[in-house]
Order: C-alpha cells, then structure tokens, then sequence
C-alpha cells in the first residue's frame, strides 16, 4: 500500500469513523506516554475525535454491547490485559475508528493512511487495517476499522474457545486474545470473507509512527522470551556449542563403555583361565598327594 499515494485526495465516500481510541485504567496518562498521547491528539485534531477509555468504561461497554461474551468471558479472565485487549474487538465492531496503544507517537496524521484505505477500496462496505508482527502474522496493538466489520464479529465470538490457560503467562495472553490470536482468526476469515483485510509493514509503520516503552502487562517469562527472540543469533551459537560439547561427551562416555566392556569381558577371560589352572593345579597336587601315601 503507497501511504501518500492519496494524501490529498478528498474522498466523499467516508466509511471509516473519524474517531481515535485509546484506553488506560484512568483517565489519568502516565507520565511516560504524555508525549506519545499529545502526539497523536495534536497532529490528529483537525479531523478526528478523541476518545480515551478507562477500566470502568470498557466494562460497561461490553456489558452493555455484548452481553453474552461478557457474562460468559469477558468477567472471567484471569488478567486484565485479556479484557483490555478483548474490549479493542468489541470497541471497533460497535464504533470503529481507530485504536492504538499509548505507547505509540505519531510521525505523519492519520488522514493520509485512511484516505489511502478508503480510495484503493471504493467500492467495499466494510474496510480494516492491521500491522503486519515482524515474524509473521498481525499485531493489534494498532487498528483501523469501519464499524460492523465481520472480522470483529468473528474475534469477539470465539474468544471464549480460546480462554483457556496455556501454562505460560505470556503465551496465554498472545494466544487468547493478544496477537496470535488475532492472527489465527485473520487467516481463516481470510479464507472464508469477502470482506476487505489488509496489512501495512514494519517499513510503513516506522514512517506512521515512533515507538516509547510500553508492555505494562509484561512479566517476567515475557522478558526471558523477548530477551531470548533479541539475542536469538547468540542464543543460537550458545546452544550449537553447548550440543557440540554435549555430543562429545556422548561419545567419549559410549567410548569408554565400550572400552570398559572390553576391560570386563578381558578380566573375566582371564580370571576364568587362572581358575581353571588354579583347578588343575590343586588336582594335581592332590593326586600326587593320593599316589605318596599308597
């Protein structure tokens, strides 16, 4: 997608709701992400709304718009980054807009990037953005949607097979309802739907925006798993020397097996042959014994 292709088209067929969304557990920002949220206010404010959403406001939205996944899901999460990230695919199917975490700051306004959506899909009812994840897949922690998309009907009606608890803390949150999950119901929508989904790349989303430090909901498997993806290539090596080592001390153990079981089987050669001459030794003397006193 050419991001600037129609930054100056006048597009009269607006689909997209011109409203950004954003969500923290108060209305109070952190004073980390005060520059990330003025960022996106300021180079945003002639064309868009802006909606922050606390802790309270979500639960009373998905209790009020989605009542079966709430009393059936949504309340029985085990962590709140699950209702949070649950509450962004209720809050674009009902609304849509635009969501994005606080940790992200804008380079560019947002009109060029919808107006682009928009003009390249003319004729489709419904339209929505994901980030393409550096590895594979989709992220979530940005999304641009119309309302009603069926791609957010799907997320929100199968969370509850995904709520599960998958041993590991991080892997829980990316597989229930964070990026993964998101993911996996992209691709079968993707095959299913008509309806238009597309991505925008790690070099496109580095000209949108700039980047603070986020994951509040990290723990501590989550920093070995990220420390572990970084350091990857030296993780790697690590682990081709540790197997090389470990392979020769395979080897040098099976040899010395081997050779010890030679040792045994000789010894026992050996010892089976002094008893025997040690046998016929003590014949001996006692015949010669028999024979002195006949």
């Amino acid at each position: 997608m050419d991001l600037f292709r129609y930054a100056n088209v006048a597009w009269p067929r607006r689909r997209i709701p011109r409203v950004i969304h954003q969500t923290y557990r108060t209305y109070v920002i952190p004073t980390i992400w005060n520059t990330t949220v003025q960022s996106v206010m300021k180079m945003n404010a002639n064309e868009f709304k802006y909606r922050r959403w606390s802790h309270a406001d979500m639960d009373t939205f998905v209790r009020q718009h989605e009542p079966h996944f709430y009393w059936n899901t949504f309340v029985s999460y085990r962590y709140d980054i699950q209702r949070i990230d649950s509450f962004r695919y209720v809050l674009l199917f009902h609304l849509g807009g635009i969501y994005i975490d606080m940790d992200n700051a804008c380079h560019r306004p947002f009109r060029e990037l919808v107006a682009t959506m928009e003009a390249l899909d003319p004729d489709s009812i419904h339209l929505a953005l994901f980030p393409a994840a550096e590895v594979f897949g989709i992220q979530n922690n940005f999304m641009i949607s119309t309302a009603g998309h069926p791609i957010y009907k799907q997320f929100i009606s199968r969370l509850h097979l995904f709520n599960h608890n998958f041993l590991i803390y991080h892997v829980t949150i990316l597989l229930s309802v964070g990026p993964l999950y998101a993911t996996i119901q992209e691709y079968f929508f993707k095959q299913t739907d008509k309806q238009i989904v597309r991505t925008f790349d790690n070099s496109m989303y580095r000209a949108m925006f700039w980047k603070t430090k986020g994951g509040t909901w990290f723990h501590r498997d989550t920093l070995m798993i990220l420390y572990l993806y970084y350091n990857r290539h030296r993780v790697l090596w690590y682990c081709l020397i540790f197997a090389t080592w470990l392979a020769a001390l395979l080897i040098v153990v099976i040899l010395f097996r081997q050779q010890r079981r030679h040792f045994l089987a000789a010894l026992t050669m050996k010892s089976q042959k002094l008893l025997l001459f040690a046998e016929k030794f003590s014949t001996t003397i006692d015949i010669k014994l028999i024979n002195r006193e006949i």
